[in-house]
């Protein structure tokens, strides 16, 4: 009994495996929900695609409309960003060969898939309730039908930047609570965790996916959710062991409060 103690007692994060794998799976299925609402939204008109104007734009994300277009570049870039972003997704789970890790292996893959719900939920949540087109409606080569499909007014923001920056930055944040020898060189793994979501973000700029605007804000959201959610679960001198918070969000957002008493 003392030895279990003391294996509680030396766990990094606070996990309720009985509360929080339900309310994962609860949450993952709001995503999806989340999806089809976000597959109901109106399509571009033809009349709304002839009066758009990359002069418009606002000059910082101007250029992504304006690119010297290339059907090859194009096509390049779109298989590059999604295998960056499939590649990187799958990257947290090799944590599992560090010994510190090995310790709490469960909690904090579960950990991960929690982290990316609330980077999902985000990334549907931005074009739910904004309407912007994407890059490539402003180019004149690029054909009407295309123009016309589902996911042309979805550029605001960009999921696979988030997708990305949540796995790579849950890394660096994960890796560097349980390795307190890197006290003092933290900021080493933050900037290669921007590494990954920058270039796939790159590409889907390429691509004509995506503004600028769009690629940094899911940077942004991708590595707060990524950091965030260890974070609120590291076990610190002190802390409540009965309180839960958890972020969430989708077709509605907020914050899940529990309290066992």
């Amino acid at each position: 009994m003392a030895q279990q103690d003391s294996l509680v007692d030396s766990k990094v994060y606070q996990f309720n495996r009985k509360v929080e794998i339900p309310l994962n799976l609860v949450h993952h299925a709001m995503n999806y929900m989340g999806f089809q609402v976000l597959n109901r939204k109106p399509r571009l008109e033809p009349e709304q695609i002839e009066a758009l104007d990359a002069d418009d734009i606002w000059f910082f994300d101007r250029h992504a409309a304006t690119q010297t277009y290339s059907a090859m570049t194009r096509e390049n870039a779109i298989t590059a960003s999604d295998w960056g972003m499939n590649i990187v997704l799958f990257l947290p789970f090799s944590l599992v060969l560090d010994k510190e890790v090995q310790k709490d292996w469960l909690d904090i893959m579960f950990l991960y898939l929690e982290a990316q719900a609330v980077s999902l939920s985000f990334s549907y949540t931005g074009p739910m309730l904004t309407t912007r087109e994407r890059p490539f409606v402003y180019y004149p080569e690029i054909p009407l039908e295309e123009k016309l499909k589902m996911g042309s007014t979805d550029s605001f923001f960009s999921g696979h930047t988030s997708t990305t920056a949540a796995a790579s930055f849950f890394m660096a944040k994960v890796y560097t609570d349980l390795h307190p020898e890197t006290e003092g060189k933290k900021w080493l793994f933050y900037v290669a965790a921007l590494a990954p979501p920058a270039v796939v973000g790159y590409f889907r700029y390429k691509a004509l996916k995506h503004f600028p605007t769009d690629v940094l804000t899911g940077i942004a959201v991708g590595a707060a959710s990524g950091v965030l959610i260890p974070h609120l679960h590291k076990k610190k001198e002190g802390k409540n062991k009965n309180l839960t918070v958890i972020p969430y969000a989708g077709i509605s957002s907020g914050l899940l409060v529990q309290y066992k008493f």
